[in-house]
């Protein structure tokens, strides 16, 4: 006899609500070998579409000169933020009992957003999202540099959804990078792997295993780029604190500035990204960072004197808890920064943190792929010659058509259902964000 996926789970369920007790009894978080996702569906995709308007922001100061781009201002950099994609486990039971899942998830914020109680055609057609919108990225893969992934790859935090993840995110024509975000590390981002093992057959992350899984195996290393073939991950540093282990942050160099010019002096700044680990290994779903990563930050961001800065992480400064304002202080007090992408709270929304004279920087969240609006983010880098700068953003939904492009929509439109909408404000996803780039370098 072949059990389906949900007839197995609804014999786990039956036989776990006579024995949930104090801890994961029955059958709770056990699948068939071949039960976990759908084969994901085919079609073809169209170039993301571009807004007719953007909406000039000067929240940073009222600098002399800037403007939205025009003719004469130089693009230095595209790149497409994904975040909070969550693959998910379809019709995953952490406990066996329906009824307590569902109080689970009612948890909201206490358990980070957990696919406990998402609906049926979320959960089915949640790869079929994502591979829409890298079908969409690879039809403008010539007017893109890399893509940056903003944490939150998988939801429950098993094995199995990271490797759909990866197998899906290495189907890029463009090089991509990787945070880590709670629930890469933790169960429901939100529970150490270790507390739950015990209960479960399954094989859960922890950070360790999340990283570990994104170096190739054998032969399987082609397609390189900067170096790099573990999204990142093998530019980070080792522990100061224990050097066999490599951690979860790291830094990597988008554009290499230019010199020249009558003088020698500098044509043109580079762009350096600092890829943050904001994420809790005793469990929460909100963040931290660590003294020596942000003795690492200070060093880095010093040693650049020639590019200016991107954050990167999957926390939004509010949602760090431990070392919030000691991250705020060196952020502002580094003028090199323009920018902090970030995810994790489903929504779009942009954030200036100003520093005097038109300094500071733009915290830029991209919302979810699993709930609505289901959308990416663009964003270009343009140098104005007045020595101004823009970064242009706007966020785009997928543009697959056939098979693939039915599924993404039909969990479009289950998304849209739900209250919770992480559209934003019209501010919050097309903007030119204007800042100075005189008084940055040195």
């Amino acid at each position: 006899m072949r059990w389906s996926r949900r007839g197995f789970l609804r014999l786990c369920a039956v036989a776990g609500i006579g024995g949930v007790g104090a801890g994961f009894t029955g059958c709770a978080g056990k699948f068939l070998d071949d039960s976990l996702l759908h084969a994901p569906a085919q079609g073809e995709a169209r170039p993301p579409k571009r807004p007719d308007r953007f909406i000039l922001r000067r929240d940073l100061g009222d600098i002399k000169g800037a403007y939205a781009p025009g003719p004469e201002s130089t693009r230095m950099l595209s790149l497409a933020q994904l975040s909070d994609v969550h693959i998910t486990l379809e019709g995953f039971s952490l406990t066996g009992h329906p009824k307590l899942e569902k109080m689970l998830d009612g948890f909201g914020d206490s358990i980070g957003f957990g696919g406990l109680d998402r609906p049926e055609i979320i959960e089915r057609f949640d790869v079929d999202v994502l591979r829409a919108l890298i079908k969409t990225l690879n039809a403008a893969d010539t007017d893109i540099d890399l893509v940056v992934n903003t944490g939150d790859s998988v939801d429950i935090g098993t094995i199995r959804e990271l490797i759909s993840f990866l197998t899906e995110m290495n189907q890029l024509n463009i090089p991509w990078f990787q945070t880590v975000g709670n629930h890469d590390r933790l169960v429901l981002g939100n529970i150490p792997s270790r507390l739950v093992e015990a209960y479960s057959g399954m094989d859960f992350l922890d950070k360790n295993a999340f990283i570990e899984k994104h170096f190739p195996t054998g032969k399987d290393i082609a397609g390189t780029t900067y170096g790099s073939r573990a999204k990142g991950f093998d530019f980070s540093p080792r522990s100061e604190v224990n050097p066999s282990v490599r951690v979860g942050f790291y830094t990597f160099t988008a554009l290499p500035p230019v010199h020249g010019g009558l003088r020698g002096g500098r044509a043109r700044p580079g762009i350096r990204f600092y890829v943050l680990d904001t994420s809790r290994s005793e469990g929460s779903a909100s963040g931290q960072i660590s003294d020596e990563q942000l003795e690492w930050l200070a060093r880095q961001l010093k040693s650049h004197s020639d590019y200016l800065g991107i954050v990167v992480s999957h926390h939004p400064i509010a949602r760090i808890k431990e070392n919030q304002s000691r991250l705020l202080d060196l952020l502002l007090a580094s003028p090199k920064v323009i920018a902090l992408l970030c995810g994790h709270d489903h929504e779009h929304r942009i954030t200036p943190y100003q520093a005097p004279g038109g300094l500071g920087f733009w915290q830029i969240q991209t919302s979810s792929l699993i709930d609505f609006p289901q959308q990416g983010r663009m964003l270009e880098i343009y140098m104005n010659p007045e020595g101004t700068g823009v970064v242009r953003t706007f966020v785009f939904n997928q543009q697959a058509a056939g098979h693939l492009g039915e599924n993404a929509r039909a969990s479009y439109a289950e998304a849209s259902k739900d209250r919770f909408d992480g559209s934003g404000k019209e501010q919050d996803r097309n903007a030119d964000l204007i800042f100075s780039i005189a008084g940055r370098l040195r």
